[in-house]
């Protein structure tokens, strides 16, 4: 798929919606302004390989990029989901390490390229970016945590119920019916979160739909009862 050049991000825009760049003023403004530029990726894309060189960080200013490790014995497991105004691979660029995960665009995405040279020097600079970059990252940081030790405990029923809980917080739009979750995903998508099969995924997500506790259409999972969730997830 093209990228369409009227759907393209300003510079601006992408920093007026960042939770990490939005406060920058005068000179740090000027050269995220200069030097950073507007990158895209489609869907599936690989933007970055676990372990690689860092060399830059990526703002998000639309779309959703998973980030995936994979496991010992090969499988890939997502532990985050970054999406509008988040910034991944920060924490890599600043400490000079290379990236822990590999970074996929689950839908087509705009993103501001920020050199890590650059990216280190505004941090090392501005007071404000370093305190902004602390007020961000760490609930995403949390929130990743909090993925993965799901993904260690409960029966395959409790992992689904966990992640489609946190994707509903995270990125949830509420209606008179229910929370949507905004990101695109497809049931592979949520089994390779629960570190479950494709199957498993579709046999339990059919269950809960007859039940009346969600609904999945076009790649949109819609949480109808986010109580019954939460007792398949606390349960023995």
């Amino acid at each position: 798929m093209q990228p369409h050049a009227i759907d393209r991000p300003s510079i601006v825009a992408c920093i007026e919606h960042s939770g990490v760049f939005r406060k920058l003023a005068g000179e740090s403004r000027e050269r995220l302004l200069t030097e950073a530029f507007v990158a895209y990726a489609d869907r599936g894309e690989v933007i970055w390989f676990a372990g690689s060189e860092s060399r830059f960080s990526a703002t998000l200013a639309s779309g959703y990029v998973k980030l995936v490790r994979t496991a010992a014995q090969g499988t890939a497991v997502t532990v985050d989901i970054a999406g509008p105004g988040h910034t991944i691979g920060l924490l890599a660029v600043v400490e000079g390490h290379s990236y822990p995960l590999t970074a996929i665009a689950v839908s087509p995405t705009w993103y501001l390229k920020v050199p890590a040279g650059l990216m280190r020097d505004l941090y090392n600079s501005d007071g404000l970016l370093r305190d902004e970059v602390l007020h961000t990252m760490a609930p995403r940081l949390r929130r990743a945590h909090d993925m993965m030790a799901r993904l260690t405990l409960g029966k395959v029923e409790q992992r689904l119920a966990s992640v489609v809980l946190l994707l509903a917080d995270s990125f949830g739009v509420r209606h008179e019916t229910g929370t949507t979750v905004a990101v695109p995903l497809t049931r592979s998508d949520l089994a390779e979160m629960a570190g479950t099969t494709v199957e498993t995924t579709i046999r339990v997500l059919s269950r809960w739909s007859k039940q009346g506790w969600v609904e999945m259409r076009r790649r949109h999972l819609t949480v109808l009862q986010p109580e019954a969730l939460l007792d398949r997830n606390e349960s023995d």
